[in-house]
């Protein structure tokens, strides 16, 4: 995994399309809010590395075959808003789906809904050319304030 910094507020990472590497970018992304002041322990902290797993999962699944790096971006717009944004080659976006209980796959979806509502936050997906970025959004980012 590669990961650039460009400034206190944006964070990119870039992985191949493998499941052994969610866990990882997930990793990443945790120690990324902690350095940035979010409180470590709390259901901010967890929640975004669950969002995160499942939608680079999503990614994996549905477009590794097209995909030979996939792009996680972690920043705070500037009113506060923490956006977690999951780019692949594939232009289909994802969607929930009814699955039986005895599947093992196709909630990652629903999960990451589950999640955004309860923090008021948002799932969209921004098209490109060359595919497309599934953003997660959550409002009031609550970083510490520096001494």
């Amino acid at each position: 995994m590669n990961a650039t910094a460009l400034c206190r507020s944006d964070r990119t990472f870039s992985l191949p399309p493998s499941a052994a590497d969610v866990p990882g970018v997930r990793s990443a992304l945790v120690e990324t809010l902690l350095e940035w002041g979010i409180p470590e322990g709390g259901e901010l902290v967890h929640s975004i590395g669950l969002i995160a797993s499942e939608l680079v999962t999503n990614a994996v699944h549905h477009a590794g075959v097209f995909t030979p790096s996939i792009v996680v971006i972690l920043r705070i717009g500037v009113d506060g808003t923490l956006e977690l944004g999951v780019r692949d080659n594939s232009r289909d976006i994802p969607r929930p789906t009814a699955v039986s209980p005895e599947s093992t796959h196709g909630r990652g979806t629903a999960i990451v809904d589950a999640l955004l509502t309860e923090f008021g936050g948002s799932l969209t997906a921004e098209r490109h050319p060359d595919g497309k970025t599934v953003w997660a959004r959550l409002p009031g980012c609550p970083a510490r304030q520096d001494p």
